[in-house]
């Protein structure tokens, strides 16, 4: 994945960059001079996800990010594997309110909830595979109206399979509404979703969410209001 800061939407780069496994974009760009305003686009160029996003040079005032790394299993001298894996979220909206699904025992998440989403396959675009991947678990067709972030989280764990893996994972979150929402159906079954349903907006915090989906929500809860 590349990132790409531009000082006004429809200006040339300032900084251009690709993402190495564990670096934390953000952090990267606070090093290279420049900290994000918002995010602008994330598109598949020439097999590439490009992620491109308003920024501003650094001031003193500014405090470098903080990375996010875990150590849950320490590697002594078995072998590590590495993976850096692309994902897109959406935070979606109708007038049944917020599209939320639940982990199933085939994630280290069982039973919790979280923003439907997955992994872009080799040749997608992020939109591409968001629509995909909320189709599969939850049956419903959105319009994306907006990019919101992109994450960046790296940790050293086990997978479900058992191998000890060194794991970065990039995910883009998107705001989105369903015009015509239904009963969600997940159609992948034997996937990583159990149950997918429409979450009542004033409820949302009565659930137990994934740290990452509990952080957006938070971080949006107020503009919820006036997407839905």
């Amino acid at each position: 994945m590349r990132v790409v800061g531009v000082t006004t939407p429809v200006g040339g780069p300032v900084v251009d960059f690709h993402i190495e496994h564990g670096a934390h974009p953000s952090i990267t760009l606070f090093d290279l001079g420049y900290v994000q305003l918002r995010p602008l686009s994330a598109a598949l160029v020439d097999d590439e996800i490009v992620f491109t996003a308003l920024v501003r040079e650094v001031v003193p005032a500014d405090h470098r990010p903080k990375d996010r790394f875990r150590v849950h299993v320490e590697p002594g001298d078995e072998a590590l594997v590495t993976v850096q894996r692309f994902a897109a979220y959406g935070l979606i909206l109708s007038e049944r309110g917020l599209l939320g699904t639940v982990n199933s025992a085939q994630s280290h998440a069982a039973g919790v909830w979280t923003l439907p989403g997955g992994g872009i396959d080799p040749g997608e675009s992020p939109a591409e595979a968001l629509r995909r991947e909320i189709h599969e678990e939850t049956g419903q067709e959105i319009i994306i109206d907006r990019l919101l972030a992109l994450e960046s989280e790296h940790w050293v764990g086990r997978s479900l399979r058992g191998r000890l893996e060194d794991f970065h994972a990039l995910r883009l979150i998107y705001g989105g509404r369903c015009e015509h929402p239904t009963d969600p159906v997940v159609h992948d079954v034997g996937g990583s979703t159990e149950i997918a349903e429409w979450v009542p907006l004033r409820g949302w915090r009565q659930h137990h969410w994934t740290n990452s989906s509990r952080m957006m929500l938070a971080q949006y809860a107020r503009k919820l209001w006036v997407w839905a």
